[in-house]
Formats: structure tokens, C-alpha cells, sequence
């Protein structure tokens, strides 16, 4: 089935839209002019109102590709660019700082930040730059001319919707019983495993296996004609995945992050976004991540603590976590959470905590594994820890924490602005994000821009685009898109012989 790149003809709907770039562009010009008037009257000493004018470079510049796109016709959710402004960076930086500008965050790590007036813009200047970097290198040649070379030479597989309810299932199966694996060794859930297995890397890896085939499943279930009884099967086990996931993981995030495959696959199974979808989209996406900080900030309260706990206990906290929210009053809900979602949104804060200090802090890297971690993580990331059981952390999370936060028992947002600024200074932040933009222009002209589109190239790409993180380290990046291409090679190889031999298909 010929799945039709997304845009390219607007309608008069679409065209509509067109409307809301422009109003945010002027909402933007507004702000601008508001923040020059607090300025020029001295106001930029009153409580984070210095922020403003660098929180709408900020703003201009993530949202600068998403609007153009959209006025070229070709806007695209899971494009790139789109993606990683609106599910991340924009909430992150651009929300985040209207948040600490009006005082609605008071974390103990602020004080860290040494002269906030100075380093609070920086860092947004350093995130601009980042995100305009990452731009550059998307519209340079260099991933599209790779992309030219790499995309006939990709297998030719053209599966039909009836052919993939076997080989989705046994991978939807698969990538749970390893999610059930990592789940008891400690490597998902809100738990910390305290010794690392030589085949822990392996078995997060294979976890994403049930990304795969959930993202091929909702793609057979949005191109089917046949509603047989398998259809609605795979639809009641699929819908019940994401309250499961959400009680299981007990993450913030769980339950925005499990809507993302069923987004990805309405769109590229080739139907229009239409206004009205767009709104139904948002809004459950908007209402996910309210019951996910509701009920992750609540489990882990409940919890108390990251300590791995037995089986039973842990799934005992999760229905003392419903039952809970089941019998407390609504306003005490809220009122206990809303300093929570303000906490997770902001993570300007986090990131100019290591823009204040990572040149002090450059001397001790050493001594918590950090230092020159992008390089040391490249070299080593191509021998699995089951063959050097001995290989160091060079990309530490709680390392990482304990240096710049004074507390190692949290993982606090690192991103890759921060972890390039670390490495290589400021010039880093622009150069590094660039080759992130040439991978991402690769990936998006391979499996997307591509004319011999294919379902397998769907589910490649949503897993090869989501484990890209905003939040981790940029030293983890490469290492990881690398070992996934491989599981993604095995996984779907497996996948097409199923298709071939599979006695169910008509």
C-alpha cells in the first residue's frame, strides 16, 4: 500500500492553519516588545523578568522550522525538527523558563547557579544555538546526498496489514518478555539496579522490541479494510498496554510516551491530519501527561525510594497508588502536584546549573568518570560489556548528579546542550548538534522522503527517532543508534520471513 507523504497538497483546511505560526510569530514580536519596554524602564531587576527577551529568541528559534514547514505544506509531527521541538526543547527551555522567570520553581539547586541574570540567558542562548545548529545541519547536503546513496540499497520489503498480525504479535510478545526481564533485573520501573550486569546493554536494547511491534501493529490496524477477529484483538491488547505501562514504569511520562506509537502510525499509514484530529490529538496528549505527573509523582511518594523491591510489593504500591487517587479529594490531588508538573517541565534551571559551572567543575570529572565522556563513550561503545565486563561508566547519570547536584541518588535532566558544552566548549553546542541534523536528515530522506515507501521503514524510523533522548547525554546518542540499527536489522529480517511464511495471510 503507497503511503502518501504527508502535506504535500493542502487543503483549504490545512490552509487554515496556517493562521496559528503567524499568530505565534506575532505572540512572539509582542513579547519582544514587552520585554525591550521592562528593560528600557529598569524593570529587568524585578523577579525574572530579565529572562523574557531571551526566553523569545529562544522560542523563535525552535519554532522557526515547525512554522516554515508549515507553510511549505509539508508539517509533519514525527519530522524531526517538529518532534524534537515540541515533545522536548520547547517545553523544556522555552516553557521552562516562563516558569522560573515568574517564580514557580524553588529548587535547592537555583542557589547553584552563580550570577542567575547572566547564566539563566546564556543558557538560553546556548539552547538556541543548539536547535539552530541542529537546523543547519538537517538542510545541509550531507545527510540527504548519504540518505540518495543508502536508500536503494535498502531491502525492497512491501508488507500488506493482513500479512503482519503473526509476525506483530510474536514481536509485541518478545518485547514484552523482555521488558518483563529488564523489569526484574531492575532496569525499568521506578527501582535502581545496584550492580550492572554484563548483559544489562543487551537487554535494554532488546526491550525495543515491543516499540517495533506495537508502532507495526497500529499501523496494520489504521491501513486494514478487514476488521476480522484478529483486528480487534490486537486492539483491546494493544489500548490495555498503556494503562499497564504507566502503572508499571510509575514514570511521569509513561503515558504521553505510549500515545506516541498510535500518533506515528495514524499519520504514516497515510491518512490527512485534519483540524479536528489535531485538536482530539492534542487534547489527549495534554490530558496523558496530567494523569502521568498525577500518578507517577504518587506512586513514587507511595514508593518512598528507588530500592528494588519483590515483584508483589512493587505491583501492591501501584494498586495502593489507585486506590489512593481513587479516594482522595480532586483539589488536594492537584494542589499536591502542580509544584510537581512545574518541576518536570522546567529544565532551563537544571542545564544552567552546568552552564554556571562546568569549568569549575572540570577538574573533578576525572575522578567521577565524566571527563571527555562524549569520546570515551564512542571508542568503547563498539565492545559489549559481556566481552570487557570491566568497562568503566562513562556517562554516569548518578555520577554526573552527585558532581553538579550534590546529590547522586536522582538522575537529573542532562541534555545535549550541556553535555557538548562540557566536552567541548561553547563552540560544541552548535558543531555537535549540526551532526545530529545530518543524522536526522539521513533517517528522515531513508525512510520517509523516500519513493518506495514500505511499512517496515515506518516502524525503523519511530524507533530510530525516539531513542534519540533531549534529556540524557549526547555521549549516549550515537552509541545507542548504532546498536539499535542492529536489533532493528535482526528483529525486522525475522519479521519479513514471518510475513512470507505465514499461513494466516491471504
Amino acid at each position: 500500500m503507497a503511503i502518501r507523504y504527508l502535506g504535500r497538497s493542502p487543503s483549504g483546511e490545512n490552509r487554515a492553519n496556517f493562521f496559528v505560526p503567524i499568530a505565534l510569530l506575532w505572540a512572539i514580536v509582542l513579547t519582544v516588545v514587552i520585554g525591550i519596554i521592562w528593560v528600557d524602564n529598569e524593570l529587568g531587576t524585578v523577579e525574572g523578568f530579565y529572562i523574557l527577551p531571551w526566553t523569545c529568541l529562544a522560542a523563535i528559534c525552535v519554532l522557526g522550522p515547525s512554522a516554515y514547514l508549515l507553510y511549505k505544506g509539508k508539517f509533519d509531527l514525527f519530522h524531526p525538527l517538529v518532534f524534537a521541538a515540541w515533545s522536548y526543547v520547547f517545553p523544556a527551555y522555552v516553557v521552562g523558563s516562563l516558569i522560573v522567570s515568574f517564580g514557580w520553581v524553588d529548587r535547592y539547586f537555583l542557589s547553584f547557579i552563580e550570577d542567575p541574570q547572566y547564566n539563566l540567558p546564556l543558557t538560553l542562548v546556548y539552547i538556541s544555538i543548539g536547535f539552530l545548529g541542529m537546523t543547519a545541519g538537517f538542510y545541509l547536503p550531507i545527510g540527504r546526498k548519504a540518505a540518495e546513496y543508502i536508500e536503494p540499497r535498502l531491502p525492497k520489503w512491501n508488507w500488506k496489514p493482513e500479512q503482519i498480525w503473526l509476525p506483530g504479535i510474536l514481536l509485541l510478545l518478545s518485547g514484552v518478555a523482555f521488558n518483563i526481564i529488564g523489569f526484574l533485573q531492575g532496569l525499568i520501573g521506578y527501582q535502581r539496579s545496584i550492580e550492572i550486569s554484563v548483559f544489562d546493554g543487551l537487554f535494554f536494547f532488546l526491550m525495543t522490541l515491543l516499540t517495533e511491534g506495537t508502532v507495526l501493529l497500529w499501523l496494520a490496524i489504521f491501513t486494514t479494510r478487514e476488521k476480522n477477529g484478529a483486528f480487534w484483538i490486537v486492539l483491546v491488547v494493544l489500548l490495555l498496554f498503556l494503562p499497564l505501562r504507566m502503572a508499571v514504569l510509575g514514570s511521569r511520562s509513561s503515558l504521553f510516551v505510549g500515545l506516541l506509537p498510535i500518533a506515528a502510525a495514524f499519520l504514516y499509514s497515510g491518512r490527512k491530519l485534519k483540524f479536528r484530529t489535531a485538536v482530539a490529538f492534542a487534547t489527549i496528549g495534554i490530558a496523558a501527561m496530567l494523569i502521568g505527573v498525577v500518578y507517577g509523582t504518587t506512586f513514587r511518594k507511595i514508593k518512598g525510594s528507588e530500592a528494588r523491591v519483590s515483584a508483589g510489593d512493587y505491583f501492591g504500591q501501584v494498586i495502593a497508588t489507585v486506590e489512593y487517587l481513587s479516594d482522595e479529594d480532586p483539589r488536594i490531588i492537584i494542589e499536591e502536584n502542580a509544584q510537581t508538573f512545574a518541576d518536570r517541565v522546567d529544565n532551563l534551571s537544571s542545564v544552567a546549573v552546568v552552564v554556571s559551572n562546568y569549568e569549575q567543575l572540570a577538574p573533578y570529572e576525572a575522578s567521577y568518570g565524566l571527563e571527555n565522556n562524549i569520546m570515551n563513550d564512542l571508542y568503547t561503545s563498539f565492545i559489549p560489556r559481556f566481552v570487557w565486563p570491566d568497562k568503566p561508566m562513562t556517562s554516569d547519570a548518578r555520577a554526573y548528579s552527585d558532581l553538579y547536584f550534590g546529590y547522586g541518588d536522582n538522575s537529573f535532566a542532562i541534555s545535549p546542550f550541556g553535555d557538548l558544552l562540557r566536552n567541548f566548549g561553547p563552540i560544541g553546542i552548535p558543531l555537535g548538534m549540526m551532526v545530529l541534523g545530518f543524522y536526522w536528515r539521513f533517517i528522515y530522506a531513508s525512510l520517509i522522503e523516500t519513493t518506495q515507501p514500505a511499512m517496515w521503514k515506518k516502524v525503523a524510523y519511530f524507533t530510530l527517532l525516539t531513542i534519540v533522548s533531549y534529556e540524557s547525554f549526547y555521549a549516549t546518542t550515537f552509541p545507542s543508534v548504532i546498536r539499535l540499527i542492529f536489533v532493528l536489522a535482526v528483529s525486522l529480517f525475522l519479521v519479513n520471513l514471518f510475513t512470507i511464511r505465514n499461513p494466516f495471510a491471504r
